[in-house]
């Protein structure tokens, strides 16, 4: 009787690795993905730091504002959720005690871990 569900909950845990944030490969992608941009586009010392576990920020000096970025990446056709309350919230005091700005980056990847469209910055705080 339990051994038909091992196949739907393995299904099930598999959709979820390949498809959220939450997969650290798809997570390290997104990450590189906005690291690149930042370099791309004028900022520099851009580093990652940790916020607490498992979650990391990248820091980035620009010539307009230092900032902080939170990645969110899926694959597609998958959409990455806004960041909750608890995370705006951990993520702007932090930028604040190290005098940056927050942002969250939201990022969209496909299955061979290039960007399905540009990367949604949003300003946070």
């Amino acid at each position: 009787m339990f051994i038909g569900l091992v196949p739907y909950i393995w299904f099930l845990k598999a959709k979820h690795i390949m498809t959220n944030s939450g997969s650290p490969e798809i997570k390290l992608a997104g990450e590189k993905k906005v690291e690149q941009w930042l370099n791309d586009n004028g900022y520099t010392d851009v580093s990652i730091e940790t916020l607490h576990s498992n979650e990391h920020a990248i820091k980035a000096t620009g010539t307009v504002e230092n900032i902080l970025v939170q990645v969110s990446s899926f694959l597609h056709p998958h959409r990455p959720f806004k960041l909750s309350d608890y995370e705006i919230d951990l993520l702007t005091r932090r930028a604040a005690r190290m005098n940056l700005v927050a942002y969250a980056a939201y990022v969209i990847l496909d299955d061979k871990r290039d960007l399905i469209e540009e990367i949604n910055w949003e300003r946070l705080g």
